[in-house]
This record gives C-alpha cells, sequence and structure tokens, in this order.
C-alpha cells in the first residue's frame, strides 16, 4: 500500500509537471492546451488516489493497534 501511495505521489508531481510546460508553451509562443488539461488533470487524479490510500492505510493501521491494546486489558 505505501509504494502505491508513493508511485502516485511521484505520478502527481510528473502530471503537475506536464500542465506546467503547458502552461510554459504560452510564453514562449507555442501554446499547448492538451497538456495543460492532461497535466492537471492526471495531477488531481493521483493526488486524490494517494490521499485515498493513504487515509485507508492509517485507518486499517490505528484499528489493528486499537485491537491489539484492547486485547491486553483484564
Amino acid at each position: 500500500m505505501r509504494l502505491i501511495v508513493l508511485i502516485l505521489s511521484i505520478a502527481t508531481l510528473v502530471f503537475f509537471g506536464h500542465g506546467i510546460a503547458g502552461l510554459w508553451g504560452y510564453l514562449v509562443g507555442r501554446p499547448d492546451p492538451f497538456r495543460i488539461a492532461w497535466g492537471l488533470s492526471g495531477g488531481f487524479i493521483c493526488a486524490v488516489a494517494a490521499v485515498y490510500l493513504w487515509h485507508r492505510y492509517i485507518v486499517a493501521l490505528l484499528h489493528d493497534e486499537n485491537k491489539k491494546s484492547k486485547g491486553n486489558e483484564p
């Protein structure tokens, strides 16, 4: 799970980098709106997926710790 979140986080940076490159195209005279749309949509999708999976992982981890601590009490 942590590896998938890491890969999604890196993919988020790559996608947002593509969006920034598309914006840079407007400054140098070669606009590419598809690259901007691709970068922003892919970046947001990967970011939301990474946060969602990380939240699920933390909740499961805390749930397991609560089970272990309640099992030790009389």
